[in-house]
């Protein structure tokens, strides 16, 4: 039985039919949990359908459209969920393609340290100068400790004496008889030639001093540059006897001229240098040919930099000047264009106005025949007045 059919029965067929159903499911075919259970789950239905309401016509037309509604709606929402899946199988969600991110280099600086080049971070200086700046300190405390005693190390260090030859020392200045005896022994000096009461031991001076060990530091610093070579090239073969006295008496001074040389900056004096040497006849030092030199390749340099200066100076000065008269010859053409377009309206009106001779008038100036210069100056008169 269709649906339709269905929908069509009066309320007595329905019932007949129900109870036919009934009658159906309870024959021996149909197990009883299953009897039971449908059973169980249409009471309700059945006391509904065994006492009608008068208007059961109108209940059951009701049910007929709230069905069909319902199943109208069902089929609409189906339909809809048909088209939302066909909708979503269909549609592809477009992928963006997010723009690769530009890696920004890491800044970095570079330090220069017994000969080699070091690359440090903003990082790494900010996390590290705290501990290296403390430790610099202490190595600088520490160096002011062993100053004094310089001298007697690098004694040591040039007679090549290991830590046991020091202490060998000590005991034989303790009075060590052993000590003694393994130092003549050493020596191969028979104690019998020794006379002991007219010695006339005097101690020999060992260890360079403070001047030879600060030229000692400043060599072994910048003798880690390819550019050492040229240095020492200056100092003891190109520069004369009193310069070399005068750099070694001040070993601040060699540094310097290092630095000219690693900087290319004595390539530049140097010739300077050698024309003042032969203009003076060499009366002076070649280290003070190069100080008199320097200081005039420096004040070249800031007589260029001041004409530079000036010309851009000047340069800027004349772009505002021409700016400025561009601006003012636009103001001109300006004006002389107001003026003739005041001109050409007044012609206009003076054409338009109907021309009729009224007796005993005051007989006006027509300032559209006089000249530009009179024109303006009427022009100017009446722009005042307003």
């Amino acid at each position: 039985m269709t649906d339709e059919q269905l929908f069509n029965m009066s309320d007595e067929d329905l019932e007949e039919a129900f109870i036919e159903a009934k009658a159906d499911m309870m024959s021996p075919d149909t197990t009883y949990e299953e009897v039971n259970s449908d059973y169980d789950n249409n009471d309700d239905e059945v006391e509904y359908l065994e006492q009608p309401d008068e208007d059961s016509d109108d209940d059951t037309s009701i049910e007929d459209e709230d069905y069909e509604t319902t199943d109208d709606e069902s089929d609409t929402t189906d339909d809809e969920l048909d088209g939302d899946i066909e909708e979503e199988e269909e549609y592809t969600e477009p992928v963006m393609e997010e723009a690769p991110m530009e890696i920004q280099p890491i800044q970095k600086q570079k330090f220069k340290a017994n000969g080699k080049e070091y690359e440090f971070t903003d990082d790494e200086i900010r996390t590290q100068f705290p501990k290296i700046f403390g430790q610099a300190m202490d190595y600088t405390r520490k160096m002011q400790a062993i100053k004094p005693w310089r001298k007697t190390i690098d004694a040591i260090e040039g007679a090549k004496l290991n830590h046991d030859d020091v202490n060998l020392m000590i005991d034989v200045l303790k009075g060590d008889k052993d000590a003694v005896a393994a130092v003549l022994k050493r020596t191969g000096v028979d104690a019998l030639d020794l006379d002991v009461d007219n010695s006339k031991y005097v101690a020999k001076d060992y260890g360079r001093n403070e001047t030879e060990l600060a030229i000692k530091d400043v060599v072994d610093k910048i003798s880690v540059d390819p550019e050492y070579n040229m240095t020492h090239r200056v100092l003891s073969s190109e520069w004369d006897d009193r310069s070399f006295k005068e750099m070694t008496d001040d070993p601040e001074l060699i540094e310097l001229l290092h630095m000219d040389v690693k900087s290319g900056m004595f390539n530049k004096v140097q010739p300077i240098a050698e024309k003042l040497k032969v203009y003076g006849r060499g009366a002076k030092s070649d280290l003070d040919y190069y100080k008199e030199a320097a200081g005039i390749y420096f004040g070249e340099l800031r007589q260029e930099e001041s004409r530079l200066a000036e010309t851009e100076r000047s340069r800027r000065f004349e772009v505002e000047r021409i700016e400025a008269e561009k601006a003012k010859v636009a103001q001109v053409r300006a004006h002389q264009q107001k003026i003739k377009t005041v001109k050409q309206e007044s012609v206009k009106r003076k054409a338009a106005a109907p021309t009729r001779a009224v007796s005993g008038a005051k007989k006006s100036t027509n300032y559209l025949d006089d000249s530009d210069e009179s024109f303006e100056e009427w022009y100017k008169s009446v722009e005042a007045r307003m």
